[in-house]
């Protein structure tokens, strides 16, 4: 029977007739296994097409859903930190220049963060935390529930309030791939972050990163960096109100700043006293009290908090930058400690003195560069040298950037509109016309360098004249003239013409140096005499009887003499790799750094001993371990004990003149009142451009050089030199005069009154030609010896 003839289904019969139910189910599996060639059977074979199709498309939905959860589980979790990140959160933490006492003298840093235990923490800082961010943070496991589920009571009553727990807010900062936005899959990556870190750190271990890592005004990171900014102490010194202040202002540290907003900070600081009463960390008559308060800060700008020796700190920071590279380290953020020989105290009353001396010659500098009429800044010094001007402007920006701004290739068009501007020039004029100073100190019997004073001004000036600056030494280089001459034989009391002397090329030119004035006196002087007032004319002399070729005029026959000047130096601790030995070289024409200078000195203080100068002594990571240590670089003697004393005692009559004459550095004593045994060494060099001045001691040897930022800028020679500032001892001795008093009023500063002690058995050469009256004389006026 065909489909057609089939008599149509009876439903009342087949709801109520099994057999005829089972007939009617019979043909449709028949017919269903016909059409489809399978004689399976199908559970859909009997459900209306219509509820089929709507099973597929919702089939077809879940699994469209399955995948998209599946897949944003699976993005969820790829913005999670890794387990290694969990065990080694990463935080840029500054790394230290400390001195040997241990105080901070420098930083660097991505995020101004010095890391703090625990236990170096004020507890108030905690209390205020706990009772302002999460109160239940001892009670939770990473998530507030109750905050939690709170959140849309406080959205249907209009406000919102925060449920991130210390733990949420330390994920945050901790993880950067958790990010800051406000949506619901970073609060589901800081719930699972937050769950993870309870997992693996105790609540203290958590409180201590937390107040490590959050951001304070002022671009402080971490609670002793924000101490040390706002209130010039360590977080562990912090009372209750000033840790008040600084968690009430986490929630907004720009509009909570108590620098700029008083007011507003001290409000906020008051909720934060609230909350810390109402969690019975505070009574009422406390709360009562300390609201009273007013916000008192002892503000230290972050670019200088911790970083007052900036010139040091980027010595250091050049010296060390090898041994991290090679060792792996981030200074910028692995928070290392570098320890380095500076004395704390001597290196304030450097940086004191330094600034006080420049800031009075720079105003007397400029008078003497000034006509009494004139109205222009140093207009003498303009007049005398006109060509510096426009080289000083070709250096601006102003001037560089011109023939692009005024469309044209001629100079005179940019100079024209340059002059133009009366402002400008002068501003270019007083910029390029600062004295500039360096001082350095540092520890003869082992080379530490103990005070370092680069400059007065690196936010303007980032160029250390204590190693970067190489001027031209002066007369302060004659010592090693006059070393070379001992080390031959000669004696402080063999005497040579005070007249000058003239040297012949072969080709017939003439070198003739000579003092500015020939002193009165006797014809001949003694070679002590003669350093002491450091007479060109003599240390000429000497060169001959160096060079092996007594009483000759030939100027070639003086290079031996130079090369061994040249070799002696060398051997003391300066660079001559870029000097050549001509006989001017003992006039000091060799450039030279201030530290090595310095260095030389104490060669002869050490009994010969040179020692390389050393200013770090080890490297600590952020737990403290000692990860390298740094120790002097000893050298043989370079000179006999014997010439270094005679060097020394001779450099004492610098100071302290003769019988019958004055030393070029009396004012050390005359005017700064420095008693103690002391020797030294002034220098000026011809062009006037440099001043110097090396202060000796047994326990200390220093340094300071006077001068512009480049040669051009010169001391005035046309003013007589009895008045002028233009000599080392009238403007880098004084540097070294006022350090002295300084520290020696200072009775926590490290000093000490030693006198030089000659070598065993030693007996200063005396001139036989003396009577011993003579002599008896010398010794009762303290000549002989200290």
């Amino acid at each position: 029977m065909s489909d057609e003839q089939k008599e149509p289904i009876d439903h009342k019969r087949y709801f109520n007739d099994p057999e005829y139910r089972k007939k009617i189910l019979q043909e449709k599996k028949e017919k269903a296994n016909s059409e489809s060639g399978n004689s399976g059977f199908s559970l859909f074979n009997n459900l209306d097409p219509r509820f089929i199709k709507a099973s597929k498309w919702i089939g077809s939905i879940a699994g469209i859903l399955l995948l998209f959860v599946a897949g944003y589980i699976f993005y969820l979790f790829q913005g999670l930190p890794s387990a290694e990140e969990f065990e080694n959160p990463e935080t840029a933490i500054a790394s230290e220049v400390r001195s040997r006492d241990g105080i901070t003298l420098d930083k660097y840093f991505i995020e101004n963060r010095n890391w703090v235990r625990y236990e170096d923490i004020s507890p108030h800082v905690v209390d205020a935390l706990i009772a302002t961010e999460d109160h239940r943070f001892y009670n939770h496991w990473g998530i507030d529930t109750y905050a939690t589920l709170a959140i849309p009571w406080h959205l249907i009553n209009g406000r919102w309030q925060g449920a991130s727990t210390i733990s949420q807010q330390l994920a945050r900062n901790l993880y950067k791939k958790i990010g800051q936005e406000f949506s619901v899959t970073r609060k589901f990556r800081e719930m699972i972050t937050a769950i993870q870190l309870e997992r693996r750190y105790t609540k203290r271990e958590i409180t201590e990163m937390y107040l490590n890592t959050v951001e304070f005004p002022n671009s402080t990171f971490g609670i002793e960096a924000a101490a040390q900014t706002h209130y010039g102490k360590p977080a562990q010194d912090l009372n209750i109100t000033e840790a008040a202040m600084m968690i009430g202002s986490l929630q907004a540290i720009y509009a909570y700043n108590p620098r700029l907003f008083p007011e507003r900070s001290k409000s906020r600081r008051d909720i934060v006293l609230s909350q810390m009463n109402k969690r019975n960390f505070l009574t009422d008559r406390e709360f009562e009290v300390l609201a009273s308060e007013p916000i008192e800060l002892d503000y230290h700008p972050p670019s200088k908090a911790g970083r007052q020796s900036r010139y040091f700190g980027e010595y250091v920071r050049q010296q060390v930058t090898p041994w991290l590279e090679e060792n792996g380290y981030d200074l910028y953020k692995d928070g290392l400690v570098i320890y380095t020989t500076i004395d704390s105290r001597l290196q304030k009353h450097a940086e004191n003195a330094v600034k006080t001396k420049l800031d009075s010659l720079q105003g007397i500098f400029e008078k003497e560069w000034t006509s009494s009429n004139s109205d222009e800044y140093m207009d003498l010094y303009w007049e005398k040298y006109p060509q510096y001007l426009r080289q000083f402007l070709r250096e601006t920006d102003r001037y560089k950037n011109g023939f692009a701004k005024y469309d044209t290739k001629l100079e005179k068009v940019v100079f024209d509109s340059l002059f133009a501007d009366s402002a400008f020039i002068d501003s270019v004029k007083r910029a390029n016309t600062r004295l500039q100073a360096g001082f350095v100190a540092i520890e003869p019997s082992n080379g530490n360098v103990l005070a370092w004073v680069g400059g007065t001004d690196y936010g303007n000036v980032q160029y250390d004249h204590v190693y970067q600056s190489r001027r031209q030494a002066g007369s302060t280089f004659k010592p090693f003239v006059y070393a070379v001459a001992i080390d031959n034989g000669y004696k402080p009391y063999h005497k040579f013409s005070k007249f000058p002397i003239t040297f012949y090329s072969r080709e017939g030119k003439i070198w003739n140096p000579k003092d500015a004035t020939v002193p009165e006196g006797p014809v001949k002087v003694s070679l002590r005499e003669a350093l002491a007032r450091s007479l060109n004319n003599v240390t000429v002399r000497l060169l001959p009887e160096i060079a092996g070729a007594p009483g000759t005029n030939r100027l070639w026959e003086l290079d031996p003499a130079a090369r061994k000047i040249k070799q002696m130096a060398s051997n003391l601790g300066i660079d001559m790799s870029n000097t050549k030995a001509f006989p001017s070289i003992a006039l000091g024409t060799a450039n030279v750094s201030l530290i090595e200078l310095t260095s030389a000195y104490t060669t002869f203080v050490n009994a010969g001993v040179h020692i390389e100068p050393i200013a770090i002594t080890r490297i600590e990571d952020k737990e403290g371990n000692i990860l390298q240590e740094f120790h002097p670089e000893y050298t043989s003697e370079v000179i006999s004990p014997e010439t270094a004393y005679i060097m020394t005692d001779m450099l004492r009559g610098v100071i302290r003149g003769g019988e019958d004459f004055f030393g070029t550095g009396v004012r050390l004593r005359n005017t700064y009142g420095v008693q103690q045994d002391v020797a030294g060494k002034t220098g000026t060099t011809n062009n006037a451009a440099d001043n110097w001045f090396i202060g000796m001691m047994p326990h200390i040897v220093m340094g300071a050089w006077v001068g512009g930022q480049d040669n051009r800028v010169r001391f005035n020679q046309d003013i007589p030199s009895s008045i002028s500032i233009g000599q080392g001892a009238r403007t880098a001795l004084p540097i070294v005069g006022t350090f002295i008093n300084n520290v020696t009023s200072d009775p926590d500063a490290y000093w000490k009154y030693d006198a030089f002690e000659p070598p065993p058995g030693f007996v200063m050469p005396e001139d036989p030609d003396k009577t011993r009256n003579e002599m008896l004389k010398d010794a009762n006026k303290g000549r002989i010896g200290w």
